[in-house]
């Protein structure tokens, strides 16, 4: 093993109880170990506690806690606990002046624990590169798959939300798709202002380059800009969860759902179809990279589940199919 001796990284709590680094009561194991690495964030994002406009404590990230381990700990952790039902290491990268010699460290340390131990975990970075030959650099380091955050749906929310350049981001993801198929993908926020009909436009141009798409829920923290904005209706989430399945899978006819006033109305099939693909549960799972199920993320114990992290019971379908208003007017 590559060793890594003097460094520090924030784990996810439910990721440390996996790793046996801390005590945790978990109603679902994470089947991903999320590592949050680089400090306070330079870029001012006005939803997310990393931001260095936000006022969060520095060990929130959504409204997870992330405490903070010695990395050679939790390489240790990796190598030799071994959980099995963990499918992937995310890194989480913000942005500072130190990421990319952090990810030249750490990404080959990763590396060197699942060839040493013969483990199958792959290893995801969630990250911002400014360029493709960044893309090209972290996917030779030994990573296999990196995510760039869109966040925003459109231009516009982007502008009142985030910095830098919506277009900019996304052209920057269709290229990295391009050159390197099947291993690019990114995540959208659901609830920063956009409307249902701004989301599936773009869904269907990232899923067009064979982006990966994993859907958040906008969750409110104190000490953001954004805290007192609250959740996304849920209907609406599952309408755009629907919409995401559909649209990534191919089941549907290309530009087949509709809108009213910028609110899904149709999914452009009969109702029997619709309820069929519905009731399998699986678009309203957590989406993103296979193996990622990020439990509670967006959610609390007891609480509204916007994406459930495993499968789905049948009393939790039909629950679903009926926040998404499913049997009164989409069809």
């Amino acid at each position: 093993m590559l060793r890594v001796l003097t460094e520090r990284i924030r784990v996810s709590t439910g990721s440390a109880a996996v790793l046996g680094l801390l005590s945790a009561r978990l109603d679902d194991a994470p089947t991903t170990a999320y590592l949050l690495a680089g400090g306070r964030c330079v870029a001012s994002c006005a939803f997310c506690p990393q931001a260095r406009t936000s006022a969060s404590p520095d060990d929130l990230l959504s409204r997870v806690s992330w405490p903070e381990f010695e990395l050679e700990r939790v390489l240790e952790a990796l190598a030799v606990r071994r959980p099995s039902g963990l499918r992937r290491v995310c890194v989480q990268v913000t942005r500072t002046s130190g990421a990319r010699n952090m990810l030249r460290r750490l990404i080959p340390a990763l590396d060197a624990v699942r060839r040493d131990g013969g483990q199958r975990f792959q290893i995801s970075i969630s990250h911002h590169p400014s360029t493709v030959a960044e893309v090209e650099e972290v996917l030779a380091l030994g990573a296999d798959r990196i995510g760039i955050a869109l966040d925003a749906a459109c231009s516009d929310v982007h502008a009142r939300t985030k910095s830098g350049s919506w277009e900019g981001t996304i052209s920057l993801l269709e290229e990295a798709a391009r050159l390197f198929p099947g291993r690019i993908g990114t995540h959208l926020i659901v609830g920063l202002g956009e409307t249902e009909e701004d989301l599936v436009r773009v869904m269907r141009r990232l899923a067009d380059s064979g982006i990966a798409i994993g859907l958040f829920a906008f969750t409110p923290v104190r000490g953001t800009a954004m805290e007192h904005v609250p959740q996304p209706p849920i209907d609406a989430y599952r309408r755009v969860q629907l919409a995401r399945h559909i649209i990534v899978n191919r089941l549907g006819k290309p530009g087949g759902i509709t809108f009213s006033d910028g609110r899904i109305a149709g999914f452009g099939m009969d109702r029997a179809r619709l309820l069929e693909i519905a009731r399998t549960g699986t678009p309203f799972e957590t989406s993103g990279c296979p193996g990622c199920n990020r439990p509670y993320y967006n959610e609390r114990p007891g609480g509204t589940m916007y994406n459930y992290p495993r499968p789905l019971t049948r009393t939790e379908v039909e629950r679903a199919i009926s926040e998404a208003r499913l049997l009164e007017d989409c069809l």
